[in-house]
């Protein structure tokens, strides 16, 4: 559910669809270990690594992302984290989801 969530957040901030991965944009189900830069515990199917660098691409100000810290709550064996290149300038409170 966080991976549908988090996808749901990421496609409708982001207007350039070719600069999310193809699985988030094409794939409607919800196999998630399946996505590209997904990495989930061969144990546990739990999500432990998302790489989603660079997505927010655009040139403008207004475009920088305030990210609810909720949209992150149900990766709970999630390691590594990689947002670096998206214009984040804070993180909003539990807003729930």
């Amino acid at each position: 559910m966080g991976l549908l969530e988090s996808k749901t957040f990421l496609k409708s901030k982001t207007i350039h669809a070719k600069l999310l991965p193809p699985t988030w944009v094409n794939q409607s189900k919800s196999e998630c270990c399946s996505w590209e830069q997904v990495k989930c515990s061969t144990t546990t199917g739990h999500v432990i690594k998302l790489m989603l660098s660079g997505i927010n691409q655009e040139q403008d100000y207004e475009d920088t992302w305030f990210l609810n810290i909720s949209l992150f709550q149900p990766f709970k064996e999630l390691r590594n984290l990689d947002l670096s290149g998206n214009k984040i300038v804070g993180w909003l409170g539990n807003e729930g989801m």
